[in-house]
């Protein structure tokens, strides 16, 4: 099964990684969007490409030889981006690829890893696939676009994985959270999050590939949890002072717990079923 995996972040990197014992068995390209990256990533595959997924000829390239294709698009770089450079990255290269298709008749399957947040707030209550998609405005519409250009695609078989919030190395919690040590924050810090180790992201993509999984598919653990508590357990197990919540939180402010039921169904068994059982949390500290 010749594979092209379009980004190697986070999730991309580790994906290739993992796939590493299917070789050369797996006839694996990678895709990186700059020339640096290029030794980096050149022992894990067969062959590396630069490029911009927006460019049609590197795309079409990157593409060429492959009947399956994951897609793990990110902005560049570390800095923040407006709405316009989220359209960029994501709307304009589905564009692109729906544009290269007729090219690409050996492309059978498509992975995406969307995002959860497509979902916006439902005041704490439970969603899944079947519920239907309410984001913020800005970020959250355009990873939907992005969503609906790539369900439009009849003639390939086609999988979005909406992955909950990303932890796991290189994105330590404890680290990302110490900072708010002391301080004080509006609302009562009610709002669930839904989170995801890597490992489990790339999991459920090779799980994806495997099995030829097809529409949506959400990729959380089993344990949405709360806010406060996410910041108290991090700081507490740090030694550090709390964070002092001020008030009630404002309507839009609940969150979303979100159901893996139909991840499990598809018979993927998570490594990491929550926070607590990933040794984020000591495990005298869970209440």
């Amino acid at each position: 099964m010749p594979l092209t995996i379009v980004g190697c972040g986070y999730v991309g990197l580790t994906l290739a990684e993992r796939l590493q014992p299917k070789r050369p068995q797996l006839r694996l390209t990678l895709t990186t969007t700059t020339s640096e990256r290029l030794e980096q990533l050149s022992p894990l595959a067969d062959q590396v490409e630069v490029c911009d997924a927006t460019n049609p000829m590197q795309l079409l390239n990157a593409l060429r030889q492959s009947s399956s294709a994951v897609f793990c698009l990110g902005p560049k770089g570390d800095r923040q981006v407006d709405a316009n450079g989220y359209r960029h990255t994501f709307v304009d290269s589905f564009r692109c690829l729906t544009s290269l298709l007729p090219q690409l008749p050996e492309l059978r399957q498509i992975v995406y890893t969307g995002s959860c947040s497509v979902y916006g707030d439902a005041e704490g209550d439970w969603v899944d696939e079947q519920t239907p998609p309410e984001p913020s405005r800005g970020y959250g519409d355009i990873l939907l676009e992005s969503e609906q250009l790539l369900s439009g695609i009849g003639d390939r078989r086609v999988c979005i994985l909406r992955l909950g919030a990303l932890y796991g190395p290189g994105r330590d919690l404890d680290r990302r959270l110490r900072g708010l040590a002391g301080l004080e924050r509006p609302g009562s810090g009610a709002t669930y999050s839904n989170w995801l180790h890597v490992a489990d992201a790339a999991g459920a993509l090779e799980a994806a590939l495997d099995a030829e999984w097809a529409g949506l598919v959400n990729v959380v653990n089993d344990a949405p949890i709360r806010l406060r508590d996410l910041v108290g357990r991090s700081l507490q197990r740090q030694g550090l002072a709390p964070m002092r919540w001020l008030g009630q939180d404002e309507p839009g402010s609940g969150g979303r717990r979100i159901r893996n039921t139909r991840l499990k169904q598809l018979g993927y068994q998570l490594e990491y079923p929550s926070l607590d059982q990933s040794g984020v949390f000591a495990a005298s500290q869970v209440p």
